[in-house]
């Protein structure tokens, strides 16, 4: 059982969900790395990238695991299964938040491809 549900239903969120939801769960420092050609991103361009992608209907989390470096720096990681109709995409991910003003917000996400 996960520590920190709310985390994880984020992780989701991100994956499924509108650009609009980066602007409000991103720290504002984030940089995000995806595969090419999208590469390393920092906030503006993650939204933008986003906002430009398809969103997937539907995510996987497998293998999940959190790390608490300490009271405001929580880690997960797992293996993410997009799923849009037939189209799957599955890659190793890892995204760290960051409690600002009482607020869980993603600094770091990347995804190595499975």
């Amino acid at each position: 059982m996960p520590k920190f549900p709310q985390l994880w239903e984020v992780e989701k969120q991100l994956w499924t969900g509108p650009a609009e939801n980066y602007d409000r769960l991103m720290a504002q420092d984030c940089v995000m790395v995806f595969p090419l050609p999208a590469g390393i991103l920092s906030r503006d361009a993650i939204i933008e990238t986003v906002r430009l992608a398809p969103r997937w209907d539907d995510v996987e989390l497998d293998s999940v695991s959190e790390t608490q470096s300490n009271d405001t720096t929580i880690t997960l990681a797992y293996v993410g299964r997009g799923l849009k109709g037939s189209d799957t995409y599955e890659a190793y991910c890892s995204s760290t938040y960051i409690l600002v003003d009482g607020d869980w917000r993603i600094v770091q996400h990347q995804q190595t491809p499975a």
